[in-house]
């Protein structure tokens, strides 16, 4: 190659390079995003939670009692709400959508 080659494909580099920087930049702030709009949720549902757990009338609550789980992930007995298989589904439904085989090993 001569030297003209050279730099030409140089340049063609680093311009992917910065391309591929640009990137990586956009979806660190998308995966970001995803994590703000998670975090928002679990506030929310841990206030949902709260109110019902205080409210008086316990029946009017169903999805608030308490029961165990077990982890998938490690087998370990865990303690949650009734609501907690719906966690289970949205969570894999997502994970098979994103192409991620036995997602039981990821959630708990």
């Amino acid at each position: 190659m001569t030297d003209d080659e050279l730099r030409n494909e140089n340049r063609a580099l680093k311009q992917e390079i910065e391309a591929l920087k640009a990137e990586i930049d956009e979806l660190r702030f998308e995966a970001d995003l995803d994590g703000c709009h998670a975090a928002g949720l679990s506030a929310q549902l841990r206030a949902l939670i709260a109110e019902g757990d205080a409210c008086a009338n316990k029946a009017a609550h169903p999805l608030l009692e308490r029961l165990v789980y077990t982890n998938a992930r490690t087998g370990e007995p865990m303690t949650k709400t009734r609501a907690y298989p719906l966690y289970r589904q949205g969570f894999d439904a997502e994970a098979e959508e994103c192409g991620i085989e036995r997602p039981e090993r990821y959630r708990a």
